[in-house]
C-alpha cells in the first residue's frame, strides 16, 4: 500500500495494535489469581492447623 496516497492518510497498519496485550492479560490476571491463591492456601494452613491442634 502506498501510505502516501491521500486515501491511505488515516491507515493504520494491524501489526503493532496488540503490542503488549499478552503482557497486559497475564498482569489482570496475576491481579486477580495471586490474592485468591494466597488466601486459598492461607485458608487450607489455617484449617489444617486447627486440625491438627483441636
Amino acid at each position: 500500500m502506498n501510505h502516501e496516497h491521500e486515501s491511505s492518510r488515516y491507515y493504520y497498519p494491524i501489526e503493532g495494535r496488540t503490542d503488549g496485550a499478552i503482557a497486559g492479560a497475564v498482569g489482570f490476571i496475576a491481579t486477580i489469581a495471586v490474592p485468591a491463591l494466597a488466601y486459598a492456601a492461607w485458608h487450607a494452613f489455617a484449617s489444617w492447623m486447627s486440625a491438627l491442634f483441636s
